[in-house]
Parts: structure tokens; C-alpha cells; sequence
């Protein structure tokens, strides 16, 4: 397959509106969170990341991809995409 298995770490968008706070308060509480994505890489370009879940169609030349399950992050809310090739595997599983 010609697309690459990544991790994602990313920022989270958030909002609320279940309790009325003072700003006071609220600039206090909350921060933004990281978030982490495993999937294929389907598209990285100046805007945003496609990451699939659910590929169909992976082996055959001759027809088009399926993308089943997929996630579009903004571009601004990624902070670091990592790849995960067949060497950090076979590391991972050496160590056991």
C-alpha cells in the first residue's frame, strides 16, 4: 500500500455551555489538550491531514480506494505526525 501508518499529536478544539463560570475562573480551568491519531496518511497539504481508518480496496491497482472510517485535522491543530515504518516494529517486538 502507497500510503504511510502515522501517529498524530494534535490540539483539540473544546467548548461548553452546561455551567456558567466567571472569566476569572474559566481562564483558570481550562487548557487545551493533546490528543493522539494512529491511521493512514491519505492527504498532508498546507490546510489540513486526512488520516483513514478503513481502507478498502488497498491491494487492487485497477480500482478506486475505499475510505470508510477518516479524520480531517486543521493543519494549525497538528503539532507533530510521526511515522511508523516496519523497523520501529520489528524493534518494538525484539525487545520483548
Amino acid at each position: 500500500m502507497k500510503y504511510k501508518l502515522v501517529q498524530v499529536k494534535w490540539l483539540d478544539a473544546q467548548t461548553g455551555f452546561a455551567v456558567a463560570l466567571p472569566l476569572s475562573e474559566f481562564k483558570e480551568a481550562f487548557e487545551p489538550y493533546y490528543n493522539y491519531s494512529f491511521g493512514y496518511l491519505l492527504e498532508d497539504n498546507k490546510d489540513h491531514i486526512i488520516l483513514g481508518f478503513l481502507i478498502m480496496n488497498a491491494e487492487s491497482e485497477n480500482e478506486d480506494l475505499m475510505v470508510k472510517h477518516w479524520q480531517l485535522i486543521p493543519k494549525g491543530m497538528v503539532r507533530k505526525i510521526t511515522y511508523l515504518n516496519k523497523s520501529a516494529k520489528k524493534k518494538r517486538r525484539s525487545k520483548k
